[in-house]
């Protein structure tokens, strides 16, 4: 007789049930695409899994991970504040949600638990300790704006992308740390290995208001190719996306862990106005042209998901928003700037938006048309007005 681990709860019931906007082609697949309620994602890039060993979803745009249980205590119908352990009795005795005993010779593929802040931080630090900066991405930083000093500082490093080097790392910080629930590095034939390292890229520190290190992003060169397979079954080659976190959450990693949508803080916490932006690196790049003002950074403009959090936690008396220009002529933007708006304005006493010409979409861009100290005044005078 066998015996069973746990009861596996379908996601994809729970998410029907939760009312996400299920992409109606890939409703008969084994993972099916989903817009992220996390992060407002509009593409459909969250998948669930229909595998009872893996009932488990991910966002490949926010990063998130989770499964039926969490997914159903954020999101469900009635809009509750359920702890784990409620959403997980509450789904057993739903009609509609299907639930399977998972016996122990179930895959192996499991999501693992993601380490504390400060475990991550340490181990952070040390893997980006061995890593190096590689001239060409040291030139595209300071074409920026950076100086020398604060990319030093801000411990952004190449991707290793040459398998032997990436070995010595691997097997240096491995022979350090347990490297068990820390985002971006999982198991294969018992070796931890270092995953999106296939591409050339600049990893990017994402760091709470005390400088601890929550996760790395990953800006690829050259954004890799993705194949998207369209409702009639041919597929086609497209661009992805510039951005990812460097994450091995999902079934394609043995002991490997996801990460959530962190939020960059950088600057002087002591502030009293707070500038949001988007991306960790346009915020580095903001807040030191602007004299170290304090900048937050949002892994795209619908990652909110610990946005009061951070605010509450910062409490400035101003909020002043520097979102991306395409909110000009995007609908999605829109609707994400409405909602940073509805989270950020009761949580100040002053909330303005800054502008700059539509031709350059972000501050970074609009930063590279203007001088320091032009810069620098312009933000001196908004924070008087």
């Amino acid at each position: 007789m066998a015996n069973y681990n746990y009861i596996s709860i379908d996601v994809v019931d729970t998410a029907v049930l939760c009312n996400l906007d299920i992409k109606r082609s890939t409703v008969n697949r084994e993972e099916v695409q989903a817009r992220c309620p996390y992060c407002g994602d509009y593409k459909y890039r969250m998948y669930l899994s229909h595998r009872v060993d893996n009932a488990t979803f991910w966002c490949h745009n926010c990063g998130t991970t989770g499964n039926a249980v969490t997914l159903y205590a954020d999101f469900n119908p009635e809009g509750r504040k359920l702890t784990n352990a409620e959403a997980y009795h509450e789904l057993l005795r739903h009609p509609d949600v299907r639930c399977d005993e998972v016996p122990d010779t179930a895959s192996d593929y499991r999501t693992l638990k993601i380490r504390p802040l400060h475990e991550r931080s340490q181990i952070y630090l040390a893997f980006l300790s061995l890593l190096d900066l590689e001239e060409k991405h040291l030139s595209n930083l300071l074409s920026r704006g950076l100086s020398k000093e604060i990319i030093d500082g801000n411990m952004y490093r190449s991707i290793p992308t040459d398998p032997s080097k990436r070995r010595k790392v691997i097997n240096a910080l491995s022979e350090q740390f347990d490297l068990s629930g820390i985002p971006g590095f999982y198991t294969k034939n018992n070796r931890w290995q270092i995953a999106n390292c296939r591409y050339s890229g600049i990893l990017i520190p994402v760091c709470d208001m005390n400088n601890q290190i929550q996760g790395l992003q990953i800006r690829f060169d050259d954004p890799p190719p993705k194949i998207i397979e369209k409702s009639d079954g041919t597929k086609i080659k497209k661009n992805g996306e510039r951005f990812r976190w460097f994450s091995t959450g999902g079934e394609y990693y043995e002991n490997g862990t996801g990460i959530s949508s962190y939020i960059h803080v950088v600057g002087d916490i002591k502030c009293d106005t707070l500038h949001l932006t988007e991306g960790p690196m346009k915020a580095d790049i903001a807040s030191y042209l602007a004299g170290g003002e304090l900048f937050i950074g949002l892994t795209g403009v619908q990652n909110v998901r610990y946005l009061s959090e951070v605010v509450r936690a910062l409490h400035p008396k101003r909020i002043v928003e520097c979102i991306d220009m395409d909110v000009r002529t995007n609908p999605h933007v829109q609707r994400a700037q409405s909602k940073i708006r509805s989270i950020c304005m009761p949580l100040c006493e002053d909330y303005r938006t800054f502008t700059w010409p539509k031709e350059q979409k972000g501050i970074d861009d609009w930063r590279a048309t203007c001088s320091t100290t032009i810069l620098i005044v312009r933000f001196a005078l908004l924070n008087k007005m």
